[in-house]
């Protein structure tokens, strides 16, 4: 057996040694689930799931000083602070029934 993986595609080969024959069977799941296995960074190497991890922490900076810069503006503090608390409720809610 001869494996392949790849973001939206997998190959199997088999060979059978005494006969020289061989099967092979692939799978090509579409555009939608290869962008699904690139943002998991599922079979897609190493190097890409750096890029994912590094664009994660890029995120999460970015999103921390936005949060940082409301504390600045009075007159928007209050209603960001409220739905900065509403988002955080929501992704419990999600987690909670969603995830495994």
């Amino acid at each position: 057996l001869v494996s392949f993986k790849a973001p939206g595609y997998a190959a199997d080969g088999y060979i059978d040694r005494r006969t020289g024959t061989y099967r092979l069977t692939t799978t090509e799941e579409g555009a939608v689930a290869a962008m699904n296995d690139l943002h998991k960074g599922r079979h897609s190497g190493a190097v890409w799931s750096k890029v994912v991890d590094i664009s994660a922490i890029f995120l999460v900076i970015i999103s921390l000083t936005g949060l940082g810069l409301v504390f600045f503006l009075k007159r928007l503090r209050v209603a960001a602070l409220i739905t900065v608390c509403g988002g955080i409720a929501l992704t419990l809610l999600l987690i909670r029934f969603f995830v495994p």
